[in-house]
């Protein structure tokens, strides 16, 4: 968690409001841009990205630090959205990425919508949840190897095999490369991390041994981790134009090919379509609409600093 955030969430957890206020403020446009596409109404996206803040109030303790409180949150409004159309009596999933050319349809995806929060973050057992943690390092620091060397064509494989969860055949119809070619550099990717986790005091036992078992597992941590997510730094000088080649392309195949449903929301809040002034407005809505949650969620004991 970067130190913007983790001094927001020290400033919520003490019940500070204009702290409350910032925090929205921050997250809010692009969780409506994500809303919005997945939705098609803006005012229906509020209502969603209302109910992510107060489900955020009621399940912070769920929130594990070694994560981004942005992809926390995403996570949240992603099964918020599910739950809005089961009330409709439809069933619909909502894939974390729009992978080109291929049928929603076909998506293979594992969004449960629990209660009260996101389900990867629900507790469990504290061994399990050791494990899992261990896992999310070893994804972690793949991806960070895989960036620091440029190795973007096995990232590109890794995110559309664990992140956008498509098959060899999808993977090579956009790329480079053949499904031979992927379903080695997919064997040698998870035979790393096995290595990695070889090494941790919580191993995953046989892990990696099952590859569908494996796949799924990574699926989940990545989607909870989003290692390779560019940062918000990298997505504005993607949109300026002023990137290296080799990193400019990788955007590109992050944001368009694969589809981040997470990354696109970012470039639509640094590409608005709406006013300052409309901003100004929603941003009000959803602090009024949200601060008496804010409050009840403190208790009377622990409302924190008060503005004079």
């Amino acid at each position: 968690m970067n130190e913007v955030d983790e001094h927001l969430l020290e400033l919520v957890q003490s019940g500070d409001q204009e702290g409350w206020r910032q925090f929205v403020d921050r997250f809010q446009r692009r969780l409506i841009a994500f809303a919005v596409k997945r939705v098609g109404s803006v005012a229906t996206a509020e209502d969603l990205v209302q109910e992510t803040f107060i489900s955020f109030l009621s399940s912070q303790e769920n929130y594990r630090a070694d994560g981004e409180l942005e992809s926390f949150l995403f996570q949240i409004l992603r099964y918020r959205i599910i739950d809005h159309y089961r009330r409709s009596g439809i069933h619909r999933e909502v894939p974390v990425c729009d992978f080109i050319k291929s049928d929603a349809n076909e998506v293979v995806t594992a969004a449960v919508s629990t209660e009260p929060g996101v389900s990867w973050y629900a507790r469990r057992d504290e061994q399990d949840e050791r494990a899992t943690s261990a896992l999310a390092g070893a994804v972690r620091r793949l991806a960070q190897f895989l960036q620091t060397g440029e190795r973007f064509k096995e990232l590109q494989i890794a995110e559309g095999l664990f992140f956008a969860r498509r098959r060899n055949r999808e993977l090579a119809a956009v790329m480079t490369s053949s499904e031979n070619e992927i379903a080695v550099v997919k064997r040698r990717l998870i035979g790393r991390l096995r290595d990695d986790l070889s090494q941790s005091s919580e191993p995953l036992g046989d892990w990696g041994s099952d590859m569908t078992l494996a796949s799924d597992l990574l699926s989940r941590v990545w989607e909870s981790q989003r290692p390779s997510c560019p940062k918000r730094s990298t997505l504005g000088k993607f949109t300026l134009g002023i990137l290296p080649p080799a990193w400019a392309e990788y955007v590109e195949f992050h944001v368009r090919t694969l589809g981040c449903s997470f990354c696109r929301a970012n470039l639509d809040e640094l590409n608005p379509d709406t006013s300052p002034d409309e901003h100004d407005v929603a941003r009000g809505r959803l602090f009024e609409s949200t601060i008496g949650f804010f409050s009840a969620s403190m208790g009377p004991d622990d409302e924190g600093p008060q503005p004079e």
